[in-house]
């Protein structure tokens, strides 16, 4: 046994003692691993939290009076690709249930991005307040806000659309410190050859939920359950105070504060948790700001949220305008995209930690290799779909292996912030995660600009080589820039101390 390990076993309670010598004689019941419960519970949580933001994106659409809204140009988008028009079915008998209301586009357009004003405001405090005070209440209280403002939706639609707006805005708020806390549980509770593993299963929650929502959302809003559209809000948002009791019952900030974690877990944990200290530290901003890895990142994360952020919400409209499916097709094609990637991720992230426990090869090269699939590969599926023309199926196929090659970057970018610096991997988070999805913003705009003449094939392909070349740019950026190993202004000075003893006797 070595010197940590007989320095951990002497500082375990007695309660834990008794665990562990009752583990020996084989009298404990089966054992769960305390990191997965957080892992699994960490992953549904995201899972809600998505759900709940997305779900608008399909509910909008019943909730407006779209014969209000129509005119000419919007006919006339159904002549691109006219061959197609066989897979549109007829949805003019598409009934939804609920509440309907005259706003434009342009009240539309404010709505569906009035969640991004607060969600940006509040990922850098969140960072900061897990790396403070924990991770649990801080995540556990962040899906809790959103859920209770999901189920306040209908009422704030009913008022009007400031009301609604307003609703949105705090749901944001909510939401927004909900990633960069995570990271930071992620940072106390995953030992270094499972952090690719833990990590991905953590964030594929939000694409899970994506999966869910959208199919449901469609279906509860033409059903007659809990009056048609307001039951997307009720059943996702009741969804959440459920997770939050789970969630408060059953997870705690660190390993160490845990009752029921046996011995070797909390052994195992610390000793492969890499540089990581329980000291409270002053942020170095400058440090922060001046560092290149530190901006491979940023930008990396940026580059993957814009095409991320776009493909999310304008799918939708491109295989309903361009490629004429139907809006039954049209939510289960939207979906399959997040179910492939969710698979690849999970796939990527296994191999990833047994190439990097093999030790054959360095951590960065491994992170490099995988944020490049992740952002390359998705960037030339995009050029392939614009000399596709109008082959649904090619398209189709050809977004579904971008979001499967972007899974990649969960082993890439994504994970570096744990890499780089635990203690201030929150914070980190609520950095990337603050200018990235401003993205969420000027995205839609962007689309709206190049489509407002029509949505045509070429219009489309303006922004396939935009988000193309985003990609491939926040590849090129990480690839030269980038390092997965713990940064100097992230690590306090004593262990920098003991890792570079020869320097400190020089001095």
């Amino acid at each position: 046994m070595d010197i940590s390990s007989s320095k951990a076993l002497e500082t375990t309670s007695p309660k834990k003692s008794q665990n562990l010598q009752e583990n020996k004689k084989g009298k404990k019941r089966w054992y769960i691993p305390k990191r997965y419960i957080i892992t699994v519970l960490g992953s549904l949580g995201l899972f809600n939290v998505y759900a709940m933001r997305v779900n608008l994106s399909v509910a909008i659409v019943a909730m407006v009076n779209s014969t209000s809204n129509l005119n000419l140009t919007e006919f006339r988008k159904i002549k691109e690709c006219p061959s197609l028009l066989r897979y549109k079915t007829n949805t003019t008998a598409e009934i939804f249930k609920g509440e309907q209301y005259n706003w434009d586009s342009n009240d539309q357009g404010i709505i569906l991005g009035s969640f991004f004003y607060g969600y940006l405001a509040t990922q850098l405090p969140g960072g900061i307040l897990a790396e403070k005070f924990g991770a649990k209440w801080l995540y556990g209280g962040g899906v809790l806000v959103t859920a209770i403002f999901s189920l306040l939706t209908p009422l704030a639609a009913d008022l009007g659309p400031t009301a609604f707006i307003a609703i949105r805005v705090l749901e944001g708020l909510g939401e927004g410190v909900t990633f960069p806390a995570i990271n930071a549980a992620i940072s106390c509770w995953s030992p270094k050859v499972e952090r690719s593993r833990i990590s991905t299963i953590v964030y594929t929650g939000a694409l899970l939920g994506n999966v869910v929502a959208m199919p449901i959302s469609g279906w509860l809003c033409s059903s007659e359950f809990m009056g048609g559209w307001p039951s997307v809000f009720y059943l996702f948002g009741s969804l959440g105070c459920i997770w939050f009791l789970f969630w408060s019952i059953l997870v705690y900030d660190t390993p160490s504060e845990h009752p029921g974690i046996s011995q070797e877990e909390l052994s195992y944990i610390e000793q492969n948790k890499g540089a990581h200290s329980q000291e409270k530290k002053a942020i170095p901003w400058k440090h922060i700001f001046t560092s290149f890895p530190m901006w491979a990142v940023i930008i990396s994360h940026f580059g993957h949220n814009f095409g991320f952020l776009i493909l999310l919400t304008e799918m939708p409209t491109y295989l309903s305008t361009i490629l004429h499916f139907d809006i039954q097709s049209n939510g289960l094609l939207s979906a399959l995209p997040y179910i492939v990637q969710s698979i690849c991720a999970m796939l990527a992230a296994y191999f990833v930690d047994k190439l990097r426990t093999s030790g054959n090869i360095s951590i960065t090269t491994i992170r490099k290799i995988s944020n490049s699939v992740g952002l390359f590969g998705p960037s030339l599926c995009l050029l392939g779909i614009t000399v596709s023309g109008c082959q649904p199926f090619l398209n189709v196929l050809l977004l579904t292996l971008a979001m499967a090659f972007n899974g990649f970057v969960y082993s890439g970018f994504n994970v570096t912030h744990v890499d780089m610096s635990p203690d201030f991997a929150g914070t980190l988070y609520g950095i990337t995660n603050t200018i990235s999805n401003i993205n969420g913003i000027i995205g839609p705009l962007i689309v709206g600009y190049f489509t407002q003449s029509g949505a045509t094939i070429l219009n489309w392909n303006y922004v396939f080589y935009i988000t193309a070349a985003m990609y491939s740019t926040s590849a090129i950026f990480y690839a030269v820039f980038a390092s997965a190993e713990p940064q100097p202004w992230g690590i306090k000075k004593s262990e920098r101390e003991k890792q570079h003893p020869l320097d400190t006797l020089k001095s």
